[in-house]
Parts: structure tokens; C-alpha cells; sequence
């Protein structure tokens, strides 16, 4: 099939709710990025927090890739920034500061395999292991973006060491392929679920990574921002999960 079907396809799941994804336990959302946590999650967290079920966060890259041009912000700089509008969109989404957890690789650099992979995998697991976690949840493989492949390459292996752990993925750059590109990709099954209660806080969770969504980094101009278009479909009252294959 083409992108266009199979996002068809993850627009028609069932409607589904946190318990449908998570069994009422704990879990833990691996987000390549700092912000893909609120573009993917935002409103799954949000839900989850205001029921009282534990959450956590682990961010994989250090986000240093998004201005890499910049005077105003250096690349320690802009790292500390990021880390900082993480811990800020998670509180926002009912998140502790112990909840979040930053692996720090580098942006645009994670890896996929050797020595650094599994070190990531053995963090990784500790934090679920830690967490409680029954469900964990990654960007989807199909995302056209190296660190979103390699995330899902470590929740693969981080399922292989703890074989009762249910798998889940979230689509971000995947909303923007092209829509003849072919999907190589079984039909998806998994829930959509409603989070329009929560979108206020999803939205407040967005607005606050502010180097990705405004032009606070204003000297790069190849830096990185988000426009209408690349938001938009984050924006609305479903959040998309699909149930990754071991």
C-alpha cells in the first residue's frame, strides 16, 4: 500500500482508551527527540497523569541538531534549553521532574547498533524496570528520520529482554510522507484515543518547546522550526498507537 492508505488506515483504528494501551499499569514513552514526547503523547500522558497512573519520559538525543548554525546557541547552550523545555512540557502534562530521563546521545546521530546501542538499551530497560512499565511506547519505524528508526530499534531490543513488555507506536514525520510513497508495512492494528480533554494541556506541553516552535533561535537559517502545515496534525482530538510486531 501507499502512505496515503495506510495513514487512511491508522485514521479509521477503533477508539480506544488509555486502558485499552496500557492495562491501567505504569509505562514509558522513548522519545527521540525532546518534543516528540508532547507531538506523539501529549495527550496520552495528560490522561494518564490525571488518573493518577505512573508515567515516565526518556528523551534519546540531547537536541542539539535543530540549530546547528547558531552564535546565540552554542551547542551546550542550546542542549541546555532543550532539556529545560522538555522538564517544562512534561510538568505541564502532570509529569514529576523525576519522570523525565535524557539518555544525551547525540542529535541526528543516535544509534543502531554496537557498544553505544546497547548501553542505551541497558539504560533503557533499567528506567522501565524501575518504572514498573507493562507498555511501552516509540516513534513508529515508518518516521523518515534516522533517530526515529534507531528509537524503534532500541524499544525492539528493550522488548527482547523483557518479553511481557507490550509494544506501541506513534507516528510523527510518518503523518508527512509522501502520499504515493509505498509503506512496506503490515496493516496497522492498534487504537486511536480521544484526548480532547486534554488538548489544552497538549497544546500547553507544544508551546512550551520554544526554540522547535517559535523563532526564539533566530540566527541559523537552516535551523529548525515548526510551521502550520508540520504541526497541524498534532493539533487535534486523537493520538495514534500502533501495536509493534516483535
Amino acid at each position: 500500500m501507499n502512505a496515503r492508505n495506510y495513514l487512511d488506515l491508522l485514521r479509521q483504528m477503533p477508539i480506544g482508551s488509555v486502558d485499552d494501551l496500557t492495562a491501567g499499569q505504569p509505562f514509558v514513552v522513548l522519545a527521540p527527540h525532546p518534543d516528540d514526547e508532547a507531538l506523539g503523547t501529549g495527550g496520552l500522558i495528560a490522561a494518564a497523569c490525571e488518573a493518577g497512573q505512573a508515567a515516565a519520559v526518556v528523551v534519546i538525543t540531547d537536541g542539539s541538531g535543530s540549530h546547528p548554525r547558531s552564535q546565540l546557541y552554542p551547542r551546550q547552550r542550546l542542549i541546555d534549553l532543550r532539556r529545560r523545555e522538555v522538564e517544562r512540557a512534561g510538568a505541564l502534562l502532570g509529569l514529576a521532574p523525576g519522570q523525565v530521563s535524557h539518555l544525551g546521545l547525540p542529535d541526528t546521530r543516535a544509534p543502531k547498533e554496537g557498544p553505544a546501542f546497547d548501553a542505551a538499551i541497558s539504560a533503557i530497560t533499567a528506567i522501565v524496570r524501575q518504572a514498573g512499565a507493562r507498555s511501552l511506547f516509540t516513534t513508529w519505524p515508518g518516521d523518515p528520520h534516522c533517530d526515529h528508526e534507531a528509537a524503534a530499534l532500541m524499544a525492539l531490543a528493550v522488548a527482547r529482554r523483557l518479553p511481557e513488555l507490550r509494544l506501541w507506536a506513534y507516528p510523527v514525520w510518518g503523518w508527512h510522507l509522501d502520499p504515493l510513497l509505498p509503506v512496506e508495512r503490515p496493516r496497522p492494528r492498534g487504537f486511536r484515543i480521544d484526548i480532547s480533554r486534554h488538548q489544552v494541556r497538549k497544546h500547553a506541553a507544544l508551546a512550551a518547546h520554544v526554540s522547535q516552535m517559535t523563532d526564539l533561535v533566530s540566527d541559523d537559517p537552516d535551523g529548525f522550526r515548526f510551521s502550520a502545515a508540520t504541526l497541524e496534525p498534532f493539533l487535534g482530538p486523537f493520538e495514534y498507537f500502533v501495536e509493534m510486531a516483535r
